[in-house]
């Protein structure tokens, strides 16, 4: 669990995952250099509980290199991720376990979830309208086109699979989805429907630099595996036009008008026969 000043959240978290059916776990905190009271709170866990560890990692401000740390700490075979404001359900963690035990050939595991406000703690968004049963598939594509989301505080995988080739990438600040589709070009995953990830949506979680990194990493990993050739070239530029559209949107959404231009003219590149780039952009240009 990376952590950044989360005093506010983390206690919540920190039950949540107290309170799992599965109680052989241990709890890895990995401190982004917090200057508020986030270790006092953890620190009065600990007092009480044997399974939680804490480290200060001082300023990265890469959160896979306290992932990758982590990993290397964990003395578990599996290994789950979790952020410090978002909560399990109390089976998670043994329902997972049980799937990754029923199927072997499965490298990892992930799950439904849902996005909770964290005003009125009002649900909302399930992100896979079937909330039971599991299937075991390939679902490399899938998880790159956006048919099939991933959340990495719902992932479980083996941590012998977690070898350097497979660790999280340094060159972004965030790049799960490239950890994730990662795994997923080589083993197959589970995906169990059942609602056992809660998300909190806050204003810190949804700053400008949390999201556009976010499109950014998409749009990075699908063209790396376009020019590896783990996607074939009409499938991969079908996502990157779709990926620059979607961004062009929200930024208009957010009224950045100049950015969203730049975005739908990027898009023009993986489809020169569609005129939506140019009405996405003439529609940037009148919309106040």
């Amino acid at each position: 669990m990376p952590t950044l000043n989360r005093e506010k959240f983390i206690a919540e978290t920190i039950i949540s995952i107290q309170k799992q059916t599965y109680t052989n776990w241990e709890l890895i905190i990995m401190d982004d250099g917090s200057d508020d009271d986030t270790n006092k709170v953890v620190a009065r866990f600990k007092e009480t509980d044997e399974r939680i560890q804490y480290h200060n990692n001082g300023v990265k401000r890469i959160t896979g290199k306290l992932k990758n740390r982590g990993i290397e700490l964990a003395k578990g075979e599996l290994i789950a991720f979790m952020d410090s404001d978002d909560l399990w359900h109390p089976e998670k963690l043994q329902k997972q376990v049980q799937a990754m035990q029923q199927y072997p050939e499965a490298g990892f595991s992930f799950t439904n979830g849902c996005n909770f406000r964290d005003e009125d703690k009002v649900i909302e968004a399930i992100y896979y309208q079937r909330q039971s049963g599991a299937i075991c598939a390939d679902f490399f594509k899938s998880i790159c086109s956006g048919e099939t989301g991933v959340f990495i505080q719902t992932v479980m995988v083996w941590k012998r699979l977690l070898q350097e080739e497979n660790l999280f990438r340094l060159n972004r600040t965030f790049t799960d989805f490239s950890f994730i589709t990662n795994l997923a070009q080589q083993y197959k995953g589970v995906i169990l429907y059942e609602v056992l990830l809660q998300r909190r949506i806050h204003p810190v979680a949804n700053t400008k630099m949390n999201w556009v990194a976010d499109y950014e990493e998409h749009i990075e990993t699908v063209g790396r595996y376009k020019q590896e050739h783990k996607l074939d070239t009409l499938l991969a530029n079908k996502i990157l036009f779709i990926t620059h559209i979607n961004l062009g949107e929200e930024y208009l959404r957010r009224g950045m008008k100049k950015e969203a231009r730049t975005a739908f003219r990027a898009s023009w590149q993986y489809n020169k026969l569609s005129v939506v780039p140019f009405k996405k952009t003439a529609k940037s240009i009148v919309k106040r």
